[in-house]
């Protein structure tokens, strides 16, 4: 995994599944209740897959953990609780209000909105945005952006 810090955020290049794996369990380190994280990426991209390793890292019951394309908020309990989300089957920005996201934003838990860019502005303005890009066989390109008032948060990763 090779990290560099932007004025934004982070640029990481995920060479393996592993990687992409060590990076969720990085992220876990460093959020807090009220994160609120939007995962952008094509079909295929490694979205579930972070957000899978998250949860676990913030002491979900790995067996619990599935992708919720069918059912559209998964709650899971740990250290943190995680609230992923998966807006893909949603057809409209009404659809998504109507499932009441905006009360999980301070429900005091971590939220994983994957596809997040079907639906922009009904995040919070304080949301993290990560943009993963696959590549060539397990190798992935993300982009994790955060708020000004976040930065500090990423120095966990190293970096000036």
């Amino acid at each position: 995994m090779k990290v560099n810090r932007t004025v934004s955020g982070l640029e990481v290049e995920l060479a393996s599944e592993q990687d992409t794996r060590a990076f969720g369990e990085a992220l876990a380190g460093i959020v807090e209740p009220g994160t609120v994280i939007g995962l952008i990426g094509p079909l295929g991209a490694g979205k579930t897959q972070l957000a899978r390793a998250v949860a676990e890292e913030l002491g979900a019951d790995p067996a619990a953990i599935a992708s919720p394309t069918f059912v559209l908020i998964h709650e899971y309990e740990g250290r943190i609780p995680v609230y992923h989300f998966d807006v893909y089957r949603l057809n409209s920005r009404e659809a998504f209000e109507d499932l009441g996201p905006a009360d999980y934003w301070d429900a005091g838990g971590v939220c994983l909105v994957e596809w997040a860019d079907r639906f922009p502005g009904l995040l919070p303005d304080r949301s993290w945005t990560i943009r993963i890009e696959p590549r060539e066989g397990d190798r992935r390109h993300l982009v994790l952006e955060v708020p000004p008032g976040d930065s500090g948060r990423l120095d966990a990763f190293g970096g000036p």
